[in-house]
């Protein structure tokens, strides 16, 4: 009987425990889209800071301080909702797909502009090339119609 009653404590408990929230839901809680869109900026800030850290901090450019400015929030509420989010995974998860969708997409769009871009390049190139052989066409050319000087 003390074991049943050892056991059904221990289970209560960790009911009771479980129900309770580790962080309560902020006043000012950041909607899934607003955390999507702030998540994306701060995922292309990372990989701009990866690519030229230096050139950031030599021009003085406080990305961070921008995404708060552009989101129109602050970085206690993003704080915030950030570890609220965390502690839900699920719908963390569902924010995290929005991101990568958008990555997705984003990357899909540059990687077209970056084939135009080269084939772009790629025919300027044959025609300089062209232009090039031409003119030593037309100086060889002009070198054997020269009379030859007699010495």
């Amino acid at each position: 009987m003390k074991k049943y009653l050892a056991c059904m404590l221990i289970v209560v408990l960790a009911t009771v425990s479980c129900r309770e929230e580790v962080v309560s839901k902020p006043d000012n809680l950041l909607s899934k889209e607003k955390m999507a869109a702030i998540l994306y900026d701060i995922t292309l800030i990372n990989s701009i800071k990866g690519v030229n850290k230096k050139k950031l901090e030599d021009n003085n450019m406080h990305l961070d301080s921008y995404l708060y400015v552009k989101h129109q929030t602050d970085s206690l509420q993003f704080a915030s909702s950030n570890n609220y989010y965390a502690v839900h995974p699920m719908k963390y998860d569902e924010i995290y797909a929005m991101v990568q969708a958008r990555l997705a997409k984003e990357r899909k769009t540059v990687g077209e502009d970056l084939k135009a871009e080269q084939a772009r390049r790629d025919s300027i190139q044959k025609v300089n090339k062209e232009e090039r052989k031409k003119k030593i066409d037309t100086a060889a050319r002009a070198k054997l119609l020269q009379p030859v000087k007699k010495r």
